[in-house]
């Protein structure tokens, strides 16, 4: 039984997460946490804000999350993309939302059966604290649907360091998640990442912006202690530095950007024609978000397991 409610717009649709949610004075996003398609886009400066660009005091952000997704096949194309914020009303978080048994990804992944990979960009890691469950109802809905692969990047880590209460228990749900790898990948937002967000989830961007972006390496993600991000999800400095600057340095790629600066009916327009050649090449063997990224069912092809071998040797005599 589906517990949320979806309504076609103009540029995608808007969805209740919980069909008994209604519009309130306590959170501005409420009814409609999920947004897809071009309803999706979120203003420039508020982006800005809520990744900690550039450094912000992490207080002022602690009740504001955003999540972006996206849904492709195996082939690489993207089915579905939208955002997840959180409820500050019900303090609901956006993973909880998303993730939910009978919610609006439960239904949508029933629904197109060639989805094979979900990608989540978010300014925090999933918590397991009690009232949300995040990790825990991502790895239920992981059982559920076994061929499905997981993606997520992150801004900066969510309630893990000793002074809050339940940090350890966060500590411990984000590694038990990321010894799921190569199925599931957990690991910081890469410094390439930001300009394909801009183009993709963002609108009313400054033309500066185009050019001189903020590096994500700057921002409060930045500023945490990198050993304590590599224990957690058991990634290496060198698996997290692999990611060059996206498009950077591409003519193309930029006057593709520049067409996203302003949220003009003229930029909407241009969005679907121009959004497919925002991406690499992609194939049913090697496609990637940023170069030299490969999701985690990749990898397989990309770094076989070692093969046993058996060397037989002769004994010195006594």
């Amino acid at each position: 039984k589906t517990i949320f409610q979806e309504y076609l717009t103009n540029q995608g649709t808007v969805v209740k997460p919980y069909c008994w949610q209604r519009q309130n004075h306590i959170c501005a996003k409420c009814p409609y946490h999920i947004r897809t398609g071009e309803e999706a886009r979120v203003p420039y400066t508020e982006f800005q804000r809520v990744f900690g660009l550039p450094y912000r005091s992490t207080a002022t952000l602690q009740n504001k999350h955003l999540l972006f997704y996206e849904l492709r096949s195996f082939s690489g194309a993207v089915v579905q993309k939208g955002h997840a914020t959180n409820c500050t009303d019900q303090d609901n978080h956006p993973e909880s939302m998303l993730f939910e048994v009978g919610g609006y990804l439960d239904a949508v992944t029933d629904a197109y059966e060639n989805i094979r990979c979900i990608i989540l960009y978010s300014n925090y890691s999933p918590c397991n604290e009690a009232y949300h469950c995040c990790i825990s109802k991502i790895y239920n809905f992981l059982l559920k649907y076994p061929e499905i692969t997981l993606c997520i990047y992150f801004s900066q880590l969510y309630h893990t360091e000793d002074g809050f209460p339940t940090a350890a228990w966060n500590r411990e749900a984000l590694r038990s998640l990321s010894s799921l790898w190569p199925r599931v990948t957990l690991q910081r937002l890469p410094a390439g990442a930001q300009r394909y967000l801009l183009c993709n989830f963002v609108y009313g961007i400054p033309g500066s912006t185009l050019y001189h972006p903020t590096s994500l390496s700057r921002t409060l993600a930045g500023r945490q202690n990198p050993h304590q991000i590599n224990n957690l999800t058991g990634m290496k400095p060198y698996f997290r530095k692999v990611f060059p600057q996206a498009m950077q340095g591409k003519p193309a790629a930029q006057q593709n950007l520049k067409a996203f600066s302003s949220p003009s009916p003229a930029s909407q327009q241009l969005l679907q024609a121009m959004k497919d050649s925002l991406l690499p090449p992609m194939s049913q063997s090697h496609f990637v978000l940023f170069p030299d990224m490969f999701l985690p069912f990749q990898r397989e092809h990309l770094y076989p397991r070692p093969k046993n071998i058996v060397r037989h040797l002769k004994m010195p005599k006594e």
